[in-house]
């Protein structure tokens, strides 16, 4: 029964994976797996589902039950590989019915996805190694039937009111239990640490109240400004951030992965609107010094990206490998994130269309006007927010963004 044995061990082990990426991202939202990936950009949605009411069950991420049942999966199977003999029977008769219960379950937060319109490509993935899970434990059991070598009935007979069993199958019993109890505490409660860690690293409720109170006592500036045509979200989204931003400055790609974790909270409810303020005496006459150099040259790529259309695509790329080469920014490296962009995403572009267009009249006109503007607000730092007309200097944690945002929102009602 090998040939079950190790294909079943394959999908344990895939669901296993998927299971502990969404259980990270449950709790670190902001963390990004590379090639394995459920969504780009502001459209991740594992990263939204796992802000949603629907990723816990008593408190618990439903990911982490679905790790318990793959690692339990695991752990039946390769007894059975190991043992071999009657084992096999009893992995049989264990696994078929937790397959079937995953699947009832899978049905459930299949719905949620259908209702929320998540589509959660790990998840799905998930649900998917459950069936194939199911569809081999069917395929064992007839095998086994055909073959004489089982029947359910007996087998949980056996296994349920065994008729005085060996000091063997006693300590295998009692093994077996501790096991799945071992198992359960160690990966409930490592959630739970998981949890008291992102809390502890949560800004204290007394300073995010202070900020929150402070900020709403700062006056409310009337804000007359331009389109600027740099949206990044929803653009008839209820509420709108104004960003005043160098691309290349480390605080503003902090503000980029708090955003992605607001966008994907609250989806198409919220946009941000980007002005350029470069750090860079390139082609900003109020700065003393440059801080970012050829910022301005990440300007003009941005709003080159803007008027092309491929905004959320440039941005993307733009900040993947953000931390190697906001030091070293060139020309070079702004092409080098358009051509990372999938041709048929590039809006009929080619890299020397996109190079011409960074460095057109146009461009270089509202890069002046993005500075002028923020010359008139005072704005001398970024990032410079205004979030419901009000100001605020550079990138507040993402708990007291959402308790702003969650304000603003209710305003709209």
């Amino acid at each position: 029964m090998k040939k079950f044995i190790y294909p079943l061990l394959a999908l344990a082990i895939a669901g296993a994976v998927l299971s502990g990426l969404l259980l990270i991202q449950h709790y670190y939202p902001e963390v990004k797996f590379g090639v394995l990936s459920c969504g780009e950009g502001i459209n991740n949605p594992c990263q939204s589902l796992a802000q949603s009411g629907y990723a816990t069950l008593f408190k618990i991420p439903i990911a982490a039950y679905g790790l318990l049942w793959y690692l339990l999966a695991m752990f039946i199977l390769l007894i059975a590989d190991y043992a071999e003999g009657r084992y096999h029977a009893y992995a049989l008769a264990l696994i078929l019915p937790l397959s079937a219960a995953a699947i009832l379950a899978d049905i459930a937060l299949g719905i949620i996805l259908i209702i929320t319109h998540l589509m959660c490509k790990f998840c799905i993935a998930t649900y998917l190694a459950n069936i194939g899970i199911l569809a081999l434990v069917i395929a064992w059991y007839r095998a086994a039937r055909k073959d004489g070598q089982i029947s359910l009935p007996g087998i949980y007979r056996e296994l349920l009111l065994p008729n005085e069993p060996s000091p063997d199958r006693k300590a295998f019993y009692s093994s077996f239990v501790l096991f799945i109890f071992l198992l359960g505490f160690a990966i409930f409660s490592t959630s739970y640490i998981l949890k008291i860690k992102t809390e502890k690293a949560r800004v204290p409720d007394d300073r995010a109240a202070a900020f929150i109170t402070n900020f709403y006592k700062s006056p409310v500036e009337k804000l007359n400004l331009p389109e600027t045509g740099i949206i990044l979200g929803n653009p008839e989204a209820e509420l709108t951030i104004v960003a005043f931003t160098d691309f290349l400055c480390s605080a503003c790609y902090e503000f980029y992965k708090i955003e992605s974790i607001i966008f994907a909270k609250y989806k198409d409810r919220v946009r941000t609107v980007y002005y350029n303020y470069p750090l860079d005496q390139g082609c900003n006459r109020e700065m003393k010094r440059t801080v970012y150099a050829n910022s301005c040259i990440a300007s003009r790529a941005f709003i080159a990206a803007s008027d092309s259309g491929i905004l959320d695509e440039y941005i993307l790329k733009h900040f993947a490998d953000y931390q190697n080469t906001h030091t070293r920014y060139s020309p070079a490296l702004a092409l080098t994130a358009f051509n990372q962009i999938r041709p048929v995403d590039r809006k009929g572009l080619d890299e020397r269309q996109f190079l011409a267009l960074m460095n057109s009249e146009a461009t270089t006109r509202k890069l002046d006007d993005h500075i002028r503007l923020a010359k008139e607000l005072h704005v001398d730092a970024t990032p410079t927010i205004f979030i419901g007309g009000r100001r605020m200097v550079g990138f507040p944690p993402a708990e007291i963004m959402d308790q702003i945002i969650q304000t603003e929102l209710a305003k709209n009602k």
